[in-house]
């Protein structure tokens, strides 16, 4: 089993540049500064979207048990199609309704950063990283360690974890 260790700024401040620090632990919506960067084209690859049991540190931040399934929703964001964030976005299947469209489980090819940030009803936890395996990652031309973060979305109905991933060719894209 692969131990994931999240760290928050201060831990961690001194291992990263000032480019990862700035797109690590910015709070704004990272689709927003994607769509920026990209110059308006951005997509949205849907890779899975289903009910399943949570690895260790996912359940524990979300204070559930390990034996509690949620609605899980795995994304690659793409500038000028190419890959840049793999996002594995949680959604505590308790709070899922079926047919509401406000639910994580109804938005399809919209953007998570799009409902979570222009709503205005979800408070965000600290934003803590780690370097993310490349054995959590199901994709084939991933070979490394990634710097990744993570922060919890909540509403009054709804708690939802965001994990995002930064690709190799994101920070090609940045220097």
């Amino acid at each position: 089993m692969i131990k994931l260790c999240w760290q928050n700024y201060n831990e961690i401040k001194d291992q990263l540049s000032i480019v990862e620090k700035d797109w690590l632990f910015d709070k704004g919506s990272l689709t927003k500064r994607l769509i920026e960067l990209s110059q308006n084209a951005f997509s949205l690859e849907i890779l899975s979207e289903k009910k399943q049991f949570l690895r260790e540190d996912e359940y524990t931040i979300l204070n559930i048990s390990s034996l509690q399934q949620a609605w899980v929703r795995e994304v690659i964001l793409k500038g000028n199609d190419t890959p840049w964030v793999y996002a594995r976005s949680i959604i505590l299947s308790d709070s899922i309704k079926e047919n509401d469209p406000e639910t994580l489980k109804n938005i399809g090819k919209q953007p998570l950063g799009s409902m979570l940030f222009n709503r205005g009803s979800f408070n965000r936890s600290i934003i803590e990283v780690t370097r993310y395996p490349k054995e959590i990652i199901s994709l084939e031309y991933i070979h490394t360690y990634l710097w990744a973060r993570r922060s919890c979305f909540k509403s009054n109905t709804q708690t939802i974890l965001v994990q995002e991933i930064f690709l190799p060719e994101f920070w090609k894209a940045n220097l």
